[in-house]
């Protein structure tokens, strides 16, 4: 049990609880994967979930049962690219790969030095600016 040093205002302080709070990062998910193993998990896990039976939780918006069946075996992906992951389980079918695949590029041309991340956010973001705003202005 934590010794609590009782501040002025009489609650505890956080520095109280550091030895007993788990580690906020798990040193196996902590480094990143390749975009080849990003890409065979996404694609792998979009040809699992095409099934009518996931298709119908997802009409039914069971978005947490599809989640549930898949979380185990995609453990990697989901908790270091928890949106991604999320995105597939959401959307499925209507993945948009096109934009899952200029990402994929980008994150390799970033790591690979090629592209400054700024420059590489600025892109990209702007393909999404022309893609989802644009149209509706």
């Amino acid at each position: 049990m934590a010794n609590f040093n009782i501040q002025q205002n009489g609650a505890p302080n956080l520095e109280d609880f550091k030895n007993e709070l788990p580690p906020m990062h798990s040193q196996e998910f902590d480094e990143h994967l390749s975009t080849e193993q990003i890409k065979q998990m996404v694609y792998q896990l979009l040809t699992e979930t095409n099934c009518s039976d996931d298709d119908n939780k997802r009409r039914n918006k069971k978005f947490q049962d599809i989640r549930g069946k898949y979380q185990r075996k995609y453990q990697p992906l989901m908790m270091r690219y928890p949106a991604l992951f999320n995105m597939i389980i959401e959307n499925g079918k209507d993945f948009d790969l096109i934009q899952f695949e200029q990402m994929m590029g980008m994150i390799s041309k970033v790591r690979s030095k090629q592209v400054a991340e700024e420059v590489a956010s600025k892109e990209f973001g702007q393909k999404m600016v022309d893609k989802y705003v644009k149209p509706k202005i």
